[in-house]
């Protein structure tokens, strides 16, 4: 059975992204790739950094730990993040948004 997508974000914060369009098709992408993919029993974290590297969409476990993941829609020198969670078959867009730092 393929991964489970979900959002919880508001969709209105799509409009406030520096390039929403790129940012909707990297959320396209990532919700077609989770519906092809069978989760692994092991690191489900690493099977999705792998799976968004051959996407050529740019990403890297969030510094914080856990099951999230940073993805960068416009690559690193565009400030929009993606902030996605992958755990026990399910992934879920949890927030977008343009970065603070």
């Amino acid at each position: 059975m393929p991964y489970e997508y979900v959002t919880s974000f508001n969709p209105k914060k799509l409009q406030k992204m520096q390039d929403p369009e790129a940012t909707q098709a990297v959320l396209q992408e990532i919700e077609t790739l989770a519906g092809q993919t069978e989760p692994v029993k092991g690191d489900q974290i690493n099977q999705w950094l792998g799976l968004l590297a051959q996407s050529e969409i740019m990403a890297q476990k969030w510094k914080g730990g856990g099951t999230l993941i940073e993805v960068y829609p416009s690559g690193k020198k565009n400030e929009d993040r993606i902030m996605m969670s992958v755990s026990d078959g399910v992934v879920d867009i949890q927030d977008v948004g343009v970065s603070r730092h």
